[in-house]
C-alpha cells in the first residue's frame, strides 16, 4: 500500500470525507425531525421535481453500464449521489435555523477560518519571500487554482458574520477586513480570474436584487477588495525583478479552456445522447486535465447532452426561485439572504471554469452554498413542525443507500488511488508526466493504470 499523505490532494479528501459523513448523519437527524414536513412536502408541490431526479437517475445507471469502464463510472455516480444526498441535507438543516445567531455564529466561523488560513498564507509568503513560487502562495492547497474555487463560496458565507443581526454591524464589518483583504490579495496574487470574476459577478447580482439591503455587505466585501488589490501591486513577491510586467501570464489568454471546451462538446455530439462515460475524460488518450472545466460541457461530454440540458434547466430554474423569494421576503431579511445568494452565484460562475465540482474541497463549498440558499427560511414564513414515534421505513432505506455509497465510494476511492500511485512512473515514461489528476480520489491517467494492473477489478467490463 502507498504512503498515505505523500500528495496535497490527500489530507483534503480526509478532510473531505469526514465532512460528508458529520454532515450526513446531522442531516438524517434533520430530516427525521422533521420527516413529517418533508413528506408533505414532497407528497404534494415537488412530485415533478421527483419524477425529473428519478428518470436522471435511470439515464445515469444506464450511461455507467454502458461505459468502457462501469466500476470506475459508478465512483463517479456514487460520489454525485452522495453528494446530492449532503446537499439535500444541508438544505434541511437550514430550514431548522431560525434564530439569527445560529447564521452569525456560522458567518463567524467562516470568517475566522479565512483569517487563520490568511495568517498562514501571509506567514508562508514572509518565510519564503527569496525563493518563493506560486504553490507556496496557498500553503495546503497543492493547486493554487483550487483556492479560487473555495474563496468564491466561502468569502460570500463569511459575510454573515455582519449581516445576521437585527442591523449589519459597522465593527463587525471592520474586524472582517484583514481577513477579507487578505483572500483577495491571494486571488490577485495567484491570477484566480475565475474566482475575482464570480465574486465581481455576486456582487453585481446582490446589488441588483436586494438594492439597499445588499450595500452593507457588498461594500465590506469591495473595500476588501481594493485593500487587496493595492497590496499585491505594492507588493508581489512572485515577480520581484523578474518581469516589467506585474503579471506572470497572459491574461487574455483562455488557460486551454477553448480547446477543452470545444473537445467537451464534440464529444456530446460524436457520442449522443450517452456521452463518453463518467471519468472518461480523464482517460480519452489525450495528456490534458482530467475534465473540461466547465460543469454543463462536463457533464455533456461524460454524461450526455440531454442530462447536460436537464441540469441547466434546474440551475435556470433555482435562479427564479432565487429572485422569486427575494422579491417576497421582508427587508429585515434581505441582507443576510443576499450573503447566501452572493456565494450561491460565486460558485456557479466559477465553475464554468473551473473543475470545482470534481475537486475534493470545492466540490463541498459548492453543496454548502446551494444548500444554505435554498433552505433558508425567513421570518415570514411559519416554522417546520417537528415530529416524533419510530422512524419510518423509507428514512432506513435512505440511510441504508446513504451508507452502502459511502462504503463503495471509500472502497473503489482507495483502489483507485493505490493504482494511481503505483501507475505515475509508468506515466513518466510513456507520457513525460505522472500528475495526479484533482478528483475527489486520486485519478492518473487510466492508460497508464491498466499498463500496471490490466486484470484489475476496477477495469472490469461486462461486455
Amino acid at each position: 500500500m502507498p504512503a498515505f499523505f505523500m500528495y496535497g490532494f490527500d489530507q483534503l479528501r480526509i478532510l473531505a470525507l469526514v465532512m460528508l459523513l458529520a454532515v450526513l448523519w446531522s442531516g438524517l437527524i434533520a430530516c427525521l425531525r422533521i420527516r413529517l414536513t418533508i413528506s408533505f412536502s414532497l407528497a404534494g408541490g415537488s412530485r415533478r421535481l421527483i419524477f425529473v431526479a428519478a428518470i436522471a437517475l435511470v439515464l445515469s445507471a444506464l450511461i455507467v453500464m454502458g461505459s468502457l469502464s462501469p466500476l470506475i463510472s459508478l465512483l463517479e455516480l456514487v460520489f454525485l449521489a452522495v453528494a446530492g444526498m449532503m446537499l439535500f441535507f444541508v438544505g434541511v438543516m437550514a430550514t431548522t435555523l431560525r434564530r439569527v445567531v445560529v447564521w452569525q455564529v456560522l458567518g463567524g466561523l467562516v470568517m475566522l477560518g479565512c483569517a487563520v488560513y490568511g495568517f498562514k498564507a501571509l506567514d508562508a509568503i514572509y518565510w519564503r519571500r527569496e525563493f518563493l513560487e506560486a504553490r507556496d502562495v496557498t500553503p495546503g492547497l497543492p493547486n493554487i487554482r483550487l483556492f479560487s474555487d473555495i474563496a468564491a463560496g466561502l468569502m460570500p458565507l463569511a459575510l454573515l458574520y455582519i449581516t445576521a443581526r437585527r442591523s449589519p454591524s459597522r465593527v463587525a464589518a471592520l474586524l472582517s477586513l484583514p481577513p477579507l483583504a487578505v483572500w483577495w490579495y491571494l486571488l490577485f496574487l495567484t491570477e484566480g480570474r475565475a474566482g475575482i470574476l464570480a465574486l465581481t459577478c455576486a456582487m453585481g447580482v446582490a446589488l441588483l436584487l436586494f438594492g439597499r439591503q445588499a450595500r452593507f455587505p457588498v461594500a465590506t466585501l469591495f473595500v476588501a477588495a481594493l485593500i487587496g488589490l493595492l497590496g499585491w501591486w505594492i507588493y508581489n513577491p512572485l515577480m520581484g525583478e523578474r518581469a516589467e510586467s506585474p503579471f506572470r501570464r497572459d491574461l487574455t489568454s483562455s488557460s486551454g479552456r477553448l480547446d477543452l471546451w470545444a473537445d467537451a462538446l464534440r464529444y456530446s455530439i460524436e457520442n449522443f445522447p450517452v456521452g463518453i462515460g463518467p471519468m472518461m475524460f480523464a482517460g480519452d488518450g489525450h495528456i490534458r486535465s482530467a475534465s473540461a472545466h466547465n460543469l454543463f460541457l462536463n457533464t455533456a461530454a461524460e454524461w450526455g447532452l440531454p442530462l447536460a440540458l436537464l441540469l441547466m434547466a434546474l440551475v435556470v430554474k433555482g435562479c427564479l426561485v432565487i429572485v422569486k423569494r427575494a422579491r417576497a421576503m421582508p427587508e429585515a431579511d434581505k441582507p443576510l439572504y443576499a450573503c447566501l445568494v452572493m456565494a450561491f452565484v460565486g460558485v456557479m460562475v466559477n465553475v464554468q471554469f473551473s473543475g470545482a465540482h470534481i475537486a475534493p474541497l470545492s466540490s463541498l463549498v459548492m453543496v454548502l452554498a446551494i444548500g444554505l440558499v435554498f433552505g433558508y427560511r425567513h421570518s415570514a414564513q411559519p416554522a417546520l413542525a417537528t415530529s416524533s414515534g419510530p422512524v419510518p421505513l423509507g428514512a432506513k432505506l435512505l440511510w441504508g443507500f446513504v451508507l452502502a455509497c459511502m462504503i463503495y465510494l471509500v472502497v473503489a476511492g482507495w483502489a483507485l488511488y493505490e493504482l494511481s500511485v503505483a501507475s505515475t512512473q509508468v506515466c513518466m515514461q510513456e507520457i513525460g508526466r505522472a500528475y495526479l489528476y484533482p478528483r475527489f480520489w486520486a485519478q492518473g491517467r487510466l492508460e497508464c493504470m491498466q499498463m500496471v494492473d490490466p486484470d484489475h477489478w476496477l477495469f472490469w467490463n461486462w461486455r
